[in-house]
């Protein structure tokens, strides 16, 4: 596969790409330890303590289904150098306020930063790779972005023994500079102006809905916000009911959430490595199934359990195997959606991203609002998910006839 930027025109820096689209859950994992330090120190409320966390969470979806489409009409480079600035800024605001309604408002903004530069990112690998180069790059990103969750909270913890909650903004300050350096030095403008789209709201709208009318781009869309939305319920749930239902320690969880995202990143590593063979039509549709039977193994194993309460053994395995096959979906539909919205990469990256991410930011206090917070409750609202996403791939798949997605097929092998 070539890259489909012009012999002459300078490549993007991946290593400065890594840095702009793979840090975005530093924003929010190296900062769960320090919620409890912050109210105190701000003498305000839970309410307000937790909306800190959940207007970041709300910033970087709106941030990326803004200046994505947005950099569709004005390129790449000065919206990826302006939000990595806006990000420097609005993370040192947080580490010197003392209000905590401002904090969540800078938090917003923050958010919205990070966000808007992750999803020009993707497009700019989308601009700058073509075919299966360019799933393979989405393969690195992806397994990049699940680090954050491994060692963000470690690193929170690190910062706390040695300062305070300011600390860790200060840190998230610091990685915005080293964003913005990085963008300055490594990343070209990969949009010239001859391909290039009008501006304007109109615009920006008419070019979201030509893409979400042809059903082959609409419906990874679709599956993608309903396995993101199950795979929320365990990121909000898991907490509570494992430590609470099952019983085990603090220590045990972050054990078996940290074993998790680390097999989650291995197999990004490993799509990586298999998709310039398969492609990522074939090992979105291997995800799709081994997502999809993990989850109902696990629902089986709380349906069946005395006390619907399983071993922790058991309940690993399932979860396990579920972020195996999210970690190889994760990418490849992520490239699927921009190779097949490519001529409006940054509108792509906005739909294929920032939907996802705010049903899933939507969906996280699911398993404290259906009942009782339990594991199989968790493991119902997840197959409820994980079974509508399946489901809605098979009638696609079927739709489109046993080629399965012919222009996925055309995009990927152009």
């Amino acid at each position: 596969m070539i890259s489909s930027v012009s012999p002459g025109e300078p490549s993007p820096s991946f290593v400065a790409l890594m840095l702009i689209t793979g840090t975005t859950a530093l924003s929010t994992d190296t900062y769960i330890a320090a919620l409890p330090q912050m109210q105190a120190d701000l003498g305000t409320s839970a309410v307000v303590a937790q909306l800190t966390m959940t207007s970041c969470i709300a910033g970087m979806a709106i941030g990326q289904l803004i200046t994505g489409p947005v950099s569709d009409a004005r390129g790449r480079r000065r919206l990826v150098l302006a939000s990595t600035v806006v990000f420097m800024v609005m993370s040192a605001l947080c580490a010197i306020t003392t209000i905590g309604w401002l904090l969540v408002a800078a938090r917003l903004v923050q958010g919205a930063a990070c966000g808007g530069a992750a999803a020009v990112g993707r497009a700019v690998v989308t601009d700058a790779f073509a075919g299966r180069t360019a799933a393979a790059k989405f393969g690195t990103l992806s397994a990049v972005s699940l680090v954050a969750p491994v060692v963000g909270p470690a690193v929170g913890g690190v910062l706390l023994t040695v300062g305070t909650w300011r600390t860790i903004f200060w840190f998230l300050a610091t990685v915005g500079a080293l964003m913005t350096l990085a963008a300055v030095r490594g990343l070209p403008e990969t949009l010239p102006p001859s391909r290039r789209h009008p501006g304007g709201l109109r615009q920006l709208v008419l070019r979201s809905r030509t893409l979400l009318a042809e059903p082959t781009f609409r419906t990874p869309v679709l599956v993608q916000c309903l396995t993101v939305g199950g795979f929320f319920v365990y990121i909000g749930g898991s907490s509570f009911v494992l430590q609470h239902d099952l019983g085990i320690s603090e220590q045990r969880y972050t054990a078996v959430f940290a074993v998790n995202a680390a097999v989650m990143m291995t197999s990004s590593l490993l799509f990586r490595l298999l998709v310039m063979r398969f492609g990522p039509a074939t090992l979105r549709r291997v995800a799709v199934v081994v997502q999809s039977l993990a989850v109902g193994a696990l629902f089986t194993a709380t349906t069946v359990a005395p006390g619907h309460r399983p071993s922790l053994p058991v309940v690993w395995v399932c979860l396990s195997g579920m972020t195996l096959g999210l970690g190889t979906y994760l990418p490849a539909n992520a490239s699927i959606v921009q190779l097949l919205g490519r001529r409006f990469a940054g509108t792509a990256s906005a739909l294929g991203g920032g939907i996802p991410f705010l049903v899933g930011a939507i969906m996280t206090p699911l398993t404290g609002v259906i009942g009782q917070q339990t594991v199989h409750a968790m493991a119902s609202a997840m197959v409820v998910f994980f079974t509508l996403a399946a489901v809605a791939a098979l009638v696609s798949r079927l739709r489109f006839g046993p080629a399965a997605d012919p222009a996925v097929d055309a995009a990927v092998d152009a």
